[in-house]
């Protein structure tokens, strides 16, 4: 089977389409597997039980991107980094931010700029930007002021990437590593996948 869209306005009943659906393939001892958004997880758990009607169901499941990035990871193996927490990016963040300031021309070591840096590499993260193609659109930048301060970032996320390397896993780069080796891993193979409830992907995602 191919991919398939179900496509329609709020409301229209996209979702309840989809889990009807499902409810005749596990019939048919199909195995389901059906990626959502974090923040929708749950909720799919609940119209996957109220669908199928019953208190148990063991060829269908739930799961994130994150979810089966972590069972991936874990199947192959030869992974030895320590998964970074939000308060270890902070910490991190925070000892580039002082050990680079002479550099730096415009982020200090502030809590704000802390929280500023982290969301930036973040989104670099997510939508597949680079450190080199950070420096490569650096380069092009004529107004001064906006390159210096793409220049400190380009520190920032240079040393970050530097410090995680063998020693941390970003949550931000889990789905890079599921997309990287969900091929060495035949646990996804003969599943009908539906995704549901997500509005739009990051380049990471897709």
């Amino acid at each position: 089977m191919g991919l398939r869209l179900i496509y329609g306005r709020a409301g229209t009943g996209k979702s309840q389409k989809c889990y009807k659906e499902i409810s005749e393939k596990i019939k048919q001892n199909n195995k389901i597997l059906i990626i959502t958004p974090e923040q929708f997880s749950f909720t799919a758990e609940k119209k996957l039980m109220e669908a199928i009607e019953t208190e148990s169901v063991f060829n269908a499941e739930v799961v994130t991107f994150s979810r089966m990035a972590y069972r991936v990871i874990q199947e192959i193996g030869g992974r030895t980094e320590t998964n970074l927490s939000k308060c270890g990016k902070a910490m991190l963040i925070y000892s580039i931010l002082n050990n680079n300031k002479k550099e730096l021309k415009f982020l200090g070591k502030t809590d704000e700029n802390v929280d500023m840096a982290e969301t930036a590499i973040t989104e670099f993260k997510k939508h597949a930007i680079s450190v080199e193609q950070l420096k490569q659109e650096m380069e092009k930048q004529e107004d001064i002021y906006l390159k210096n301060k793409l220049k400190d970032m380009c520190t920032i996320y240079e040393n970050f990437e530097a410090q995680l390397s063998g020693k941390y896993i970003d949550e931000t780069d889990l789905l890079t590593i599921l997309a990287e080796n969900i091929e060495k891993t035949d646990m996804f193979k003969n599943l009908l996948i539906y995704i549901d409830e997500f509005a739009g992907f990051t380049s990471q995602e897709y």
